[in-house]
């Protein structure tokens, strides 16, 4: 769980509602259950983590559908990968904090969708009273928040302290920094822990991509292409009856228009004025509790920009999003919990890639930008930082990892790096790249795409 920047947040009213009462009953629960141990190794860390593997990593990163899966050829076709974060490496912030919300929304609008079969209406309009079947949304709606806000202070709390205790042990030789990761993710899976038990994300599992996309405002993305405007015309209604109820997402600058480049095929893109791509492959790598959410905000608007360069109506390009998942209980699974886990998703593609042909060469590059990205940085063939994490920086710097601005790159052997197979066992290097924008990573590629065509005459093997 990554919090955004702190909010001032406005206390309950002076009046003891059933929400507020339910709320403070809640916080007894939190008080309770924070007397937990969160030291740096604590003796909980273990058992817990096995426990999340157990119930929710997944041994395999495609499935069987899938055309990447090892039973296709998918693979033999997508040698080079772009893998991505999605919070704060996509998004301008951290998307945590809406979820409470998008799980009010889609509550409302099962409620809605039951009251109009039940009497036979269309009763979609937003109400702060008491629907038929007693749901109020308003106070379901800040009831979640508030309880929401409490799970986040007490993230806050015990991640400062995993972070006082982590620079307690620097001078403690057997620490390793895979150790200090590890430690670091704890803080974020007991409140996991808590989120499902509050209930405060229930009814989020039942939103599918097209749902949430209807509920938001995506900032930084094209809307030129007839799907778009098809998609806007769908969704006018939910604006016009309930024009409040729309959760902002913003993009970074640059992001959606190189990830739908670096899609554009050479042999297929009709579109002269665009640079073409080498056959590229994208995923998400992300530890975002809402697949749809990623889905709608960062995927559907790089396929719907990659169909309208290409001029196209359809197209079968598969984006991975590998992240965990809450169910319709607001149950949170943990397929990828932390910093270890994008790491080995980084290195299980590596095997994948490799397993078939291991003379043909390949690239993996991620772009993260918090401290949970480190290890998966450091295991992909190119590391790329987005930002300036103050945390990231800072752990990076006591391990002797050297991060170096992207822009510089020509006198650091980016060159040599790009095109030197590194084997799965080397995965210590001790140089990542660190960029501002994604306009950084567009220029980047386009030179590993010209390095590649004057190396490689059979460019269709990548």
């Amino acid at each position: 769980m990554v919090v955004a920047p702190k909010k001032q947040h406005k206390g309950p009213p002076s009046s003891m509602s059933s929400s507020t009462a339910g709320v403070i009953a809640f916080y007894v629960l939190l008080l309770l259950s924070s007397s937990q141990s969160s030291g740096f190794l604590s003796p909980e860390r273990t058992e817990r983590k096995l426990t999340n593997m157990k119930e929710g990593s997944s041994s395999t990163l495609f499935p069987p559908d899938s055309k990447f899966h090892p039973s296709q050829d998918g693979l033999a076709k997508r040698r080079r990968w772009l893998v991505v974060d999605f919070d704060g490496t996509c998004t301008e912030h951290d998307t945590t904090p809406l979820l409470p919300r998008l799980a009010a929304f889609a509550t409302r609008s099962r409620s809605s969708i039951s009251q109009s079969v039940g009497t036979g209406k269309d009763d979609t309009t937003s109400s702060s009273t008491n629907d038929s079947d007693g749901y109020n949304h308003q106070k379901d709606l800040q009831k979640r928040l508030d309880q929401f806000q409490l799970l986040e202070d007490e993230f806050m709390r015990r991640y400062g302290e995993a972070r006082s205790n982590m620079f307690c042990n620097d001078n403690d030789q057997s620490t390793s920094l895979y150790d200090v990761l590890d430690a670091l993710d704890e803080p974020s899976c007991i409140v996991t822990e808590m989120v499902s038990e509050s209930g405060c994300l229930s009814g989020l599992g039942h939103a599918d991509t097209t749902e949430v996309e209807g509920m938001l405002t995506l900032h930084g993305v094209t809307e030129t292409d007839n799907d778009t405007k098809e998609r806007t015309s769908e969704n006018e209604n939910i604006r016009e009856d309930h024009p409040d109820d729309k959760v902002v997402v913003r993009l970074r600058h640059g992001c959606e228009s190189t990830l739908s480049r670096m899609l554009l095929d050479g042999p297929t893109n009709p579109n002269k004025d665009v640079h073409t791509c080498l056959g590229w492959s994208l995923a998400i790598l992300s530890i975002n509790w809402c697949p749809a959410l990623i889905d709608a905000s960062v995927v559907q608007p790089v396929l719907r920009r990659r169909r309208s360069l290409m001029t196209i109506k359809s197209c079968d390009t598969e984006v991975p999003i590998w992240s965990n998942e809450v169910d319709i209980d607001g149950v949170v699974t943990l397929h990828v919990p932390g910093a270890l886990a994008k790491r080995d998703r980084i290195l299980e593609l590596k095997r994948y890639i490799k397993q078939d042909c291991d003379q043909t060469k390949s690239i993996i590059i991620y772009v993260g930008d918090s401290s949970t990205d480190l290890a998966g940085l450091l295991a992909a063939d190119v590391g790329i930082v987005m930002g300036n994490s103050s945390s990231l920086i800072q752990i990076a710097k006591s391990w002797g990892v050297q991060i170096v601005p992207l822009k510089r790159r020509s006198e650091h052997g980016f060159q040599s790096m790009v095109m030197t197979d590194r084997s799965e066992k080397d995965t210590e290097k001790k140089m990542l790249w660190q960029v501002d924008d994604w306009k950084e990573i567009d220029e980047a590629l386009q030179e590993i795409d010209e390095l590649w065509k004057e190396a490689y005459l059979d460019v269709t093997r990548f």
